[in-house]
């Protein structure tokens, strides 16, 4: 036995009968008019929202099932789906709840009929019509797709085409989280869904995803265009068997004149693997938009499709009777008081033969009128949120087109359409093109890359070109910009930013300035070195200094701690050590003579025995020699003999 939800327009209307529940108000809200359906699962009445005042449907759970638990849950569970959706093609659910023992949803009443009925009625659709009640389907399904459901009952039954031709699907009854933890969908032999449009991993009770509607909607499509499923059987275990073990056909092979282009989207999106068909209801119904610029054009859904009761214009009522085989009676002459004709003056013969003239003139005159103040306008629909291909076939059958206008959006993805003129709901002439302001995404302007070590009035050009404003100009340090030359901006090169944001560009002062180390005392080569990594380069003075070592640096300017700008000049006095002398030769002589010599050259003097007793108490060798030279003030050592 299959088990699937069903909606209020796919039910057959019942005759009046006497329900409790007519008249009765739900929740102190929606009061319940008149019975519209019956099925296996619940009722639809006609209902008003007596707090807004609007028609609704209301769906009411019936029976035992309405006790059950687990069935109460897949009923509220449509409401949970649905409700999530927004979007043109999607039946809307308003509300939900449980009264007195009765769970119910209440949602947009429809006046429209489902594909099923009307393929009842007139057979398989043109090409053409498939595509485009496809393409619709497809856009309602990606919405819900984008908010995480997967609809898991896409079938004949759940599509709607309302009474201007606008496509819907419902019942989301079946609907669960896509990335739900798969759990068995069976209840004993009871399987949840359509057999005829389950994928084979409904079939099997794998985890389902939205390339499972895919397969569905691929069915749906080769149903609309041959008027049959692509599989049949005598029981619903013959119908599970072919899914899982057999490939769908082209539709051509049943209808041969179904083009390539459908053959095409039915045979990819039906394969067997989920991952070998097409892969979302976007890319099929980017598909299905490229198929329908390949087949013939086709009248208007509302023109093609008897959607409705619609009033008919008989002609005469002498031909009319003819075609149904009788002839209509004569009529009474006044005059004569009997059945016949009589010749009429000639002034009476023109009246008559004016009269239908005047006739036909101001039914052609009332005809423009209407044409002009009623018949030529359709209804804009709501088209916020779609693209302009979806826009387009959703305006194609109120014989309306799209006039894009681009224009940018902080909040509207770029491609998507953010209104449109005239607005939705308001009434747009057929055979003219309505605006649709398309999105070109948020507005962006990128700083340019290429600005440092330019004039600051240069930058302030190109950045208010590029509709920014200058917050400021600040000064900064920098090695390598020179001074009075643009840095660079805050918010940096490279970065996107909105119209008029305010940017502050940054100019060079030059180098940072540096801090003079402390060099005093050192040697001049490892103060150069240290330098020269702050960016300061020393000049150097050198002098003799009895009481330093050659190569000392002795003074600075400036002196260190000082902060000076980098690339500055630090000049040093750099020992060169003590005065050199030249020693005398004091070999020979007697060693008063010979110290009071070297004394009065400025050397000091140290005499060592060169035996162990002096004898003669002479000089007999110095160092350093006599003739060299030595630092003034350094020791010369002389032997004694």
């Amino acid at each position: 036995m299959i088990f699937t939800t069903f909606t209020y327009n796919e039910l057959v209307t019942q005759p009046p009968i006497s329900d409790p529940l007519i008249g009765k108000v739900l929740d102190d809200r929606y009061q319940i008019n008149e019975l519209i359906a019956q099925g296996g699962m619940a009722t639809v009445y006609l209902g008003t929202d007596l707090r807004l005042g609007r028609t609704v449907a209301l769906k009411v759970l019936g029976g035992a099932m309405a006790i059950d638990p687990n069935f109460v849950e897949r009923f509220t569970q449509e409401a949970r789906a649905a409700a999530a959706l927004a979007h043109p093609n999607v039946v809307a659910v308003h509300d939900q709840g449980i009264n007195a023992g009765f769970p119910y949803l209440v949602m947009e009443y429809v006046q429209g009929r489902t594909i099923r009925q009307v393929m009842a009625q007139s057979g398989a659709f043109t090409s053409a019509h498939a595509l485009e009640i496809l393409s619709s389907v497809l856009a309602g399904l990606s919405a819900a797709h984008n908010a995480g459901f997967v609809h898991r009952d896409i079938k004949p039954e759940n599509v709607l085409i309302t009474q201007d031709g606008h496509i819907k699907v419902t019942d989301f009854g079946l609907a669960r989280v896509i990335n739900d933890i798969p759990v068995s969908d069976s209840t004993g032999a009871v399987l949840l869904g359509t057999m005829a449009y389950l994928s084979p991993e409904q079939v099997q009770q794998f985890a389902v995803d939205q390339r499972s509607d895919v397969y569905s909607c691929g069915i749906l499509l080769y149903e609309m265009v041959t008027g049959v499923v692509p599989f049949t059987g005598v029981s619903p275990l013959d119908v599970a068997y072919q899914h899982v073990n057999s490939s769908v056909s082209a539709p051509s092979a049943i209808q041969p004149d179904v083009p390539p282009a459908i053959d095409h989207l039915v045979l990819a999106a039906t394969r067997k693997l989920p991952d070998d068909r097409i892969q979302s209801a976007r890319e099929f119904r980017d598909g299905v938009i490229r198929a329908i610029s390949a087949v013939p054009k086709a009248e208007a859904l509302t023109t093609a499709i008897p959607l409705h009761n619609t009033a008919v214009l008989k002609p005469a009522v002498d031909s009319v009777n003819r075609a149904n085989g009788f002839t209509a009676p004569a009529i009474p002459n006044p005059r004569t008081g009997q059945n016949g004709i009589h010749p009429v003056p000639a002034s009476k013969t023109r009246n008559r033969l004016l009269a239908p003239l005047l006739i036909m003139f101001f039914l052609v005159l009332g005809g423009a009128g209407w044409y002009q103040f009623s018949g030529s306008y359709a209804v804009v629909p709501p088209l916020a949120g779609l693209s302009v291909d979806e826009a387009n076939v959703i305006l194609a059958p109120l014989e309306l087109s799209g006039d894009v206008v681009e224009e940018f959006s902080e909040d509207i993805p770029a491609g998507l359409v953010i209104a449109t003129s005239p607005i939705a709901g308001e009434d747009a002439r057929q055979g003219n093109a309505i605006v649709l302001r398309v999105s070109k995404g948020q507005e962006r302007y990128l700083i340019p890359a290429d600005l440092a070590g330019r004039e600051p009035a240069e930058v302030t050009t190109i950045l208010e070109d590029l509709t920014l404003s200058i917050a400021s100009t600040n000064e900064v340090f920098d090695d390598l910009i020179p001074i009075g030359k643009v840095v660079s901006t805050n918010p940096v090169a490279g970065e996107s930013v909105k119209r008029a944001t305010p940017i502050t560009v940054l100019v060079s002062k030059g180098p940072a300035p540096v801090e003079v180390p402390p060099i005093l005392g050192t040697l001049v080569t490892d103060a150069t070195a240290a330098l020269a990594n702050l960016g300061l380069t020393l000049e150097i003075t050198l002098e003799s200094f009895a009481d330093s070592v050659a190569g000392t640096i002795l003074t600075s300017d400036p002196l260190p701690g000082n902060v000076v700008p980098k690339a500055s000049v630090i000049k040093v006095t750099v020992s060169k050590g003590p005065v050199l002398v030249v020693v005398p030769n004091v070999v020979g002589m007697d060693v008063a003579v010979a110290t009071t010599t070297l004394q009065t050259a400025g050397f000091q003097v140290s005499a060592v025995n060169k035996l162990p007793v002096a004898i003669l108490n002479k000089v007999y060798s110095q160092n350093p020699a006599g003739g060299s030279q030595a630092p003034k003030g350094s020791i010369i050592v002389l032997e004694i003999v």
